[in-house]
């Protein structure tokens, strides 16, 4: 799912875009998600705003139970022509009536970043979210910094979605953790495994991205 009200994301152009970007951040992403994939709960996992489901499939491949969604047609199909179980999902809405099903995690990356300053939009999000977990289930979030972007003050920092989570009393923070130092364009299939390594470690320094876990409460 991407809050956007930006018509190009729905276009033949953005799915060869995000396309290219899931092909070029693959070998990253192979590392980042067995480093975070610990904090998972056992059990089906929900992707919400998948792209063209790069993610998902990588996940789907180590035998994961797995569905990826997004709120753009194209995408979605790009989704089921990996062969991955796609659902279209706006998650500001019933996420369980839109999937038919419930989830013992919830992979967010990127989504809540991108809706644009708007609290309510982001607290109606969360209780979709809460609602379509299980007891005990687990929100991941993978957040950027927006301070690269041409208008930073238009998206909620990471550490604003966390306190804005935290008060809803929906969820608890269980970690956080920055990520990302490394140009993804450096990772070769030979040095991806000590790349990542540096990516988690040096983060401390100057990350791109904030990672954080969290526990359905109730």
């Amino acid at each position: 799912m991407k809050q956007t009200t930006d018509p190009h994301y729905f276009t033949e152009e953005a799915l060869q875009e995000w396309t290219r970007i899931g092909a070029r951040h693959r070998l990253r992403d192979e590392q980042f998600l067995r480093t975070i994939e610990t904090w998972f709960q056992p059990g089906p996992i929900l992707e919400l705003g998948a792209a063209t489901g790069h993610l998902s499939e990588i996940l789907h491949r180590r035998g994961y139970d797995v569905t990826a969604s997004d709120v753009s047609p194209p995408f979605v199909a790009a989704i089921a022509g990996r062969g991955l179980r796609a659902a279209m999902v706006d998650a500001t809405m019933n996420i369980q009536a839109q999937t038919g099903r419930t989830f013992a995690n919830v992979l967010a990356q990127n989504v809540l970043p991108l809706i644009i300053r708007d609290r309510a939009t982001v607290c109606s999000t969360l209780e979709s979210i809460h609602a379509a977990l299980e007891p005990r289930g687990r929100l991941i979030c993978v957040s950027a910094h927006a301070r690269r972007d041409r208008n930073p003050g238009f998206y909620f920092r990471p550490g604003e979605q966390i306190e804005i989570a935290e008060a809803s009393l929906l969820f608890r923070t269980l970690a956080r953790f920055p990520h990302q130092v490394v140009p993804t364009s450096l990772y070769r299939s030979w040095n991806a495994g000590f790349l990542n390594f540096v990516d988690f470690q040096a983060a401390k320094l100057a990350a791109v991205r904030l990672v954080w876990v969290m526990g359905k409460i109730g």
